[in-house]
């Protein structure tokens, strides 16, 4: 696929550096003992959650199809994407409230069930998350939908 200017690399390149960090931040975040440097780790990757939501986003808002106001070929075209990431980005969030809140007190405590299943949960989602939100950045990154009028056309008339 030919990205059609710099802006979309950047975009791109971006999305792809918020993925990482996230994935970073999943493997390191078993590590510290002491529930400042949690807070912080958990912080960090929350912040990232959000920053590559945003620019997902404003991908999407820069499209043409968003700016015709063609937004239900954009909806049904990263549907799925948009299920996953959200639910993702709600599993980690409860997550670290769970475990900060059981942990904050003791760090050394035993941890739940409801953080075992949690942790479980939000770990089994994130490798679904990275294909996604990898897939769904390489696609909007298409030159088709910010110029293409004539698939555009074809996307409409074939739902």
């Amino acid at each position: 696929m030919k990205l059609s200017t710099p802006r979309y690399t950047f975009c791109l390149i971006s999305q792809l550096t918020f993925m990482l960090c996230d994935l970073i931040f999943n493997c390191v975040s078993l590590f510290p003992k002491s529930r400042d440097g949690l807070l912080v780790l958990f912080i960090f990757q929350d912040l990232f959650l959000i920053l590559s939501i945003t620019t997902m986003l404003m991908t999407f808002f820069t499209t043409y199809l968003f700016q015709a106001g063609l937004v239900e070929v954009l909806i049904r075209k990263f549907r799925a994407a948009g299920s996953v990431i959200m639910a993702y980005v709600a599993a980690s969030i409860i997550l670290h409230a769970v475990w900060l809140l059981e942990k904050w007190g003791d760090p050394e405590s035993v941890s739940t069930p409801m953080l075992i299943v949690l942790f479980t949960l939000q770990r089994c989602l994130s490798p679904w998350y990275y294909f996604f939100y990898k897939r769904a950045a390489l696609r909007v990154s298409d030159p088709r939908f910010y110029e293409d009028i004539d698939w555009i056309n074809q996307q409409l008339q074939s739902h």
